[in-house]
């Protein structure tokens, strides 16, 4: 039985919530075509999708073409901008990030190797080529662009110094018009973070399309909302170049596995049905660690709001969604950091 990937961070603060700005963030339209390989090994093919009168192809660099895994590095950039579009703030396509950050958020090793597979996947999203041909009328004009436009890496020795040889500190990335667009007119969806667990790339893809096509799970929904597909299509979909035969055998053994969060997933004859999961209600109060409730008494302290009104409209959430977080501790310290702090507002109110 295939397992998930370890939770290797679970202390992280960054994707706090399930539903918070920060909740990580992909594109519709790359989870709509097979743009990402879903080899592990070098992938040297030209991928090509044809929808209606247009068709996508994507060419590889000599490095190969980017990966479904490689992938996590541009939904790290998406999210980020996606943040600071929520709050208000003006974005460019260039996103500023530390390597740690992105490979802590996603899920990574954070280890030498770890680090190089970061640089790596930046040259392969650098090198992969998108190409598009439109047909208008009698003519057809074709646009190409990378996944991502630039990056610069910059690094310090062991003395501090600027080396070439150095570690990894701050990472640049101009992520491409494309993305820059699906950002700036919200053409995106909010994934479960437990899509960084699933080990397997096809597990990836076949989880991407059941969000873009069968929606978010939500308390009330039913099936009535499933999404079916035929089995040829769905390969097609994903981008899989196994003999059909096998793709099925694939499909098999992820659906006995059951690790696609938010949604399950079975076969009828020749149909692939993707039905979301009801989240179950929540009625209790979240019991959460004296450590996690002694730094919230401190947070609850600074802002001058008192730990109790804290927790209890904390637990208001949930039961109003009806989701536990993975991490509820800290979940409920990025709560309690959001809050805006009534001393702040007291203060206003004062000298007004």
């Amino acid at each position: 039985m295939g397992q998930l990937l370890p939770d290797r961070h679970p202390n992280r603060d960054f994707f706090i919530l399930d539903v918070a700005d920060a909740a990580p963030k992909d594109d519709m339209a790359s989870m709509e075509h097979p743009v990402f390989s879903l080899s592990v090994k070098p992938d040297m093919r030209e991928l090509s999708y044809e929808h209606g009168d247009s068709r996508l192809r994507v060419v590889p660099s000599g490095r190969g073409l980017a990966t479904i895994m490689d992938k996590d590095i541009l939904l790290y950039c998406i999210s980020k901008l996606v943040h600071e579009l929520n709050a208000g703030g003006e974005i460019t396509p260039w996103v500023e990030l530390t390597a740690h950050e992105g490979m802590v958020a996603t899920n990574w090793r954070t280890n030498r190797e770890s680090y190089q597979r970061f640089e790596d996947a930046l040259v392969r999203l650098k090198g992969t080529v998108i190409l598009t041909d439109i047909k208008t009328g009698d003519h057809v004009q074709t646009r190409g662009f990378g996944l991502i436009e630039e990056f610069e890496i910059d690094r310090k020795g062991r003395d501090g110094k600027t080396s070439p040889f150095g570690r990894m500190t701050r990472v640049r990335i101009k992520v491409s018009d494309w993305t820059f667009r699906a950002v700036k007119g919200m053409e995106v969806l909010t994934i479960n973070p437990q899509y960084f667990r699933l080990r397997r790339p096809l597990e990836r893809r076949i989880y991407e399309l059941a969000r873009k096509h069968a929606g978010e799970p939500r308390r009330g929904k039913t099936a009535a909302g499933a999404f079916r597909i035929g089995i040829g299509k769905l390969q097609q979909k994903v981008g899989s170049n196994a003999p059909p035969k096998k793709f099925r055998f694939f499909l098999k053994e992820i659906i006995r596995d059951g690790h696609i969060p938010d949604y399950k997933v079975r076969l009828e004859d020749d149909l692939a049905i993707f039905e979301t999961v009801k989240p179950l209600p929540f009625e209790g109060r979240i019991a959460l660690k004296p450590a996690t409730l002694d730094k919230a008494q401190e947070i609850a302290a600074e802002k001058g709001i008192p730990l109790a009104e804290l927790e209890a409209e904390w637990n208001e959430w949930v039961r109003s969604t009806g989701r536990v977080p993975d991490r509820p501790d800290g979940a409920f310290i990025g709560f309690c950091r959001q809050k805006p702090s009534m001393r702040q507002t007291q203060l206003f109110d004062d000298w007004h």
